[in-house]
């Protein structure tokens, strides 16, 4: 699923971001991160005080971890052997202060555009943008520009595929139904893939998305990561038999509605929440499942 992100007008100082920009170059040598994440401090070594660090991370989903921020960092973010155009998704966390220790900014072709400010609070949770080449650059710059204080700046980011040939977002694809084909990719490939009914849905304006309840009736399959599970949107025990319920996010311009009957829902991660990939109609699926199991087209066993 994807978010629009709403630019903000400049309310707060930019010079020391303009000017980092013409010493970028300055930097003694490039970080590279573990090729999805990326952790430092600005109290080390390779730290360029007032200067721009550049870091290098090629994954399809990460995080950025930046303790003691000082100067600005410059982070490049590419997906992992393929220059395909993509859609970026980034989530910056509040620190201890319960305000971001930095502000970021999207690197576009003649200035900086910015996606987290210290003013807005973060209240927009997920803020999404295009790459540009197969690229994108996301300045990071330290909230507290002249002191070195005893604070985290860290956002998460996931990376998306645009299809080959595109160049741009299109917001009705993700609203569209799965093929065949991409509902047993999905099958095989997603975090999660449950039996279940829809017990309600909230929109969520601060997020632009809608959270969807649903009572787990089958677990069929999920891959468990305890570093993005938290209590709203855990994945269920299966030796549990009791009916458990899950939260799933859609993008809330599709217009999810409240359907009726059962249903196979397929998610997968995505910035520390599940986000649905495909749902179709559990006796749709049952038939799905018979027919490329015969033709032997499934990627993996495929289960009802």
């Amino acid at each position: 699923m994807w978010f629009f992100v709403k630019m903000w007008p400049r309310t707060f100082p930019m010079d020391y971001v303009i000017v980092s920009l013409a010493v970028v170059g300055l930097a003694s040598s490039a970080i590279m991160g573990d090729e999805c994440d990326w952790t430092g401090s600005g109290l080390s070594p390779s730290s360029t005080g007032r200067g721009v660090t550049p870091v290098y991370l090629r994954c399809s989903a990460g995080r950025v971890t930046w303790l003691y921020p000082r100067g600005a960092l410059r982070v490049l973010l590419r997906l992992p052997g393929q220059d395909r155009e993509f859609r970026a998704c980034i989530k910056l966390h509040p620190d201890e202060k319960r305000e971001p220790a930095a502000r970021l900014f999207l690197e576009g072709p003649r200035s900086l555009l910015p996606l987290y400010a210290t003013a807005d609070g973060g209240n927009k949770a997920i803020r999404c943008f295009n790459s540009k080449n197969g690229q994108a650059a996301i300045y990071v710059e330290a909230a507290d520009v002249d002191a070195v204080t005893k604070r985290v700046a860290e956002f998460e980011y996931d990376l998306q595929a645009l299809p080959k040939g595109v160049r741009g977002f299109d917001p009705t694809e993700e609203c569209r139904p799965c093929t065949s084909e991409e509902l047993a990719h999905a099958f095989c490939t997603s975090d999660l893939v449950t039996r279940g009914i829809i017990h309600g849905v909230e929109n969520r304006e601060e997020l632009e998305v809608s959270q969807m309840s649903v009572k787990v009736t089958k677990l069929i399959r999920h891959t468990a990561d305890d570093a993005f599970t938290s209590d709203s949107n855990a994945i269920p025990d299966e030796s549990d038999d009791a009916l458990k319920e899950v939260t799933l996010h859609v993008a809330q311009h599709c217009g999810v509605s409240h359907g009726l009957g059962e249903f196979v829902f397929m998610a997968r991660r995505k910035l520390g929440d599940l986000t649905l990939q495909c749902a179709p109609r559990l006796e749709d699926w049952a038939l799905l499942v018979n027919r490329l199991s015969e033709e032997g087209k499934a990627h993996c066993v495929l289960r009802s």
